[in-house]
């Protein structure tokens, strides 16, 4: 009976408490669990793979309902024996579990099916989506962020284990790059003694050498202070930078900004702390990708905007205007632009200074803004707009753009959710979606990067 299966009190979740099941698992779900059914029921559980018949604990308060993973009966095809020996703990990999194949076609299907959602067109009238696999599975990062919890004057270094605010303590990191990977393992020692905790934000510097920034909820002792002078002065560490939670101003030592190799082959400046891709390598697929997308055939040169520019990772191609691909853009002479205009929007003043920088090492022109790029006006005469905001999205920029006369909107993105509800916006403005395109810039979780292309659509004859 259907009544059997109705849930419609407190006093009824709270009486099955507890209760065990086996379920398939049919897909996985951005956030990371697999999806299966319970007799018609969606429930979410982390840790399995596509095809695994698991059993589990349910806790139907949650909606939809949730499985805590008891036992894998039977594996599937697509479960893979982690190569991390945290990886069970830290939930800084939410997939290392699942064949890396596997990984793709799950996060292509989740970009399909919330751009489908939320614009309300069929999965089918959707562009095929073009899929960019990680260049290595592992040892890719060149960037990460570590947590620190002091404790009896012992201090662990690691990552957050799932859902909750646990620190996993982690000597070695295996999808970080080898310039970076022994820092989780020697910074306990360096914090010996400090009192409270923080993030510890891990990157390249001058040389490819390590970069430290410390968020410090508490007190340092001076041995601390120290150490970080001490491995910045002898060149084992590019530079470090301290901010103590209340100080009014950061303490560095060394040269504390990252630099990282941009797309075009030269250095890229970022702000300390500031905003990075995890992976060069994947970073310049995507700025290639992006430049190559926001191509106009046009007979006179296009007028492009930038929305959240940030350092100017996306910018150094994007202001050279024609070039179409890798090779061509290799080709073109320095500064060479085949824009009408470029102008670069961006909120963060350290990032708008290091665009500027960027931009003059290049020798590119174009016009650097500071403003609120989800709130700034689309000039009238802009051809080509181009925005990559941060995860939540760009929900003022999407309804100034459809509003725009804008013929080409390249809109790259962290979110699936977010990018298909401001997709929404700006396909109400006349556009239709002409290319998806997924980047793997984090294997082994759920996080995807994804490309958008859309065009103004052609009015039907009459």
């Amino acid at each position: 009976m259907k009544a059997v299966h109705r849930r419609t009190s407190g006093a009824r979740a709270r009486s099955r408490a507890g209760e065990r099941a086996q379920l398939r698992i049919d897909a996985l779900a951005a956030g990371g669990a697999g999806i299966g059914r319970l007799a018609g029921e969606v429930v979410f559980v982390p840790a399995t793979a596509p095809g695994d018949l698991v059993e589990v604990e349910l806790d139907r308060s949650a909606r939809p309902a949730r499985g805590r993973l008891i036992r894998v009966v039977e594996p599937s095809a697509d479960r893979v024996a982690p190569p991390c020996r945290f990886a069970d703990a830290c939930g800084g990999c939410d997939w290392m579990h699942v064949r890396v194949e596997a990984q793709q076609a799950a996060h292509e299907q989740i970009v399909r099916q919330a751009i489908a959602r939320a614009t309300s067109l069929a999965e089918a009238e959707l562009p095929p989506i073009r899929v960019h696999p990680a260049p290595l599975p592992l040892g890719y990062r060149s960037r990460a962020r570590l947590f620190a919890r002091a404790e009896r004057g012992e201090v662990r270094v690691g990552y957050r284990a799932p859902r909750t605010h646990a620190v996993v303590a982690v000597d070695r990191c295996l999808v970080l790059g080898d310039a970076i990977a022994t820092l989780a393992g020697e910074l306990p020692s360096l914090l010996r003694g400090a009192e409270g905790e923080g993030d510890i934000l891990l990157s390249h510097g001058a040389s490819s050498r390590p970069v430290v920034e410390i968020l410090w909820r508490g007190q340092l002792p001076p041995a601390v202070w120290q150490l970080l002078d001490e491995r910045t002065a002898r060149g084992v560490w590019a530079g470090a930078r301290v901010t103590l939670d209340g100080a009014r101003e950061a303490a560095s030592f060394g040269d504390p900004r990252p630099t990282i190799l941009g797309a075009d082959g030269s250095p890229l400046l970022l702000p300390p702390g500031g905003f990075g891709q995890p992976s060069e390598e994947g970073a310049a697929v995507l700025a290639r990708r992006a430049a190559e997308l926001a191509h106009l055939d046009s007979t006179r040169p296009p007028h492009l905007v930038e929305l959240f520019a940030g350092s100017g990772t996306l910018s150094v191609l994007l202001a050279r205007g024609g070039p179409r691909s890798a090779e061509a853009a290799e080709a073109a002479a320095p500064g060479a632009s085949g824009l009408a205009s470029f102008t670069a929007v961006e909120l963060s003043p350290e990032a708008v200074a290091c665009l500027r920088q960027n931009l003059a090492a290049r020798g590119l022109a174009g016009k650097v803004i500071e403003a609120d790029a989800d709130q700034y006006p689309i000039p009238a005469r802009t051809d080509v707009v181009v925005l990559d905001p941060p995860r939540a999205g760009a929900p003022g920029a999407a309804r100034a753009i459809a509003a725009s006369g804008a013929r080409v909107v390249v809109y790259v993105s962290c979110d699936p959710a977010t990018l298909a509800r401001d997709l929404g916006v700006i396909l109400r403005g006349g556009f239709e979606i002409t290319d998806i395109e997924a980047v793997e810039l984090f294997p082994q979780t759920s996080h995807i990067e994804s490309i958008v292309r859309l065009s103004r659509a052609r009015r039907s004859a009459r």
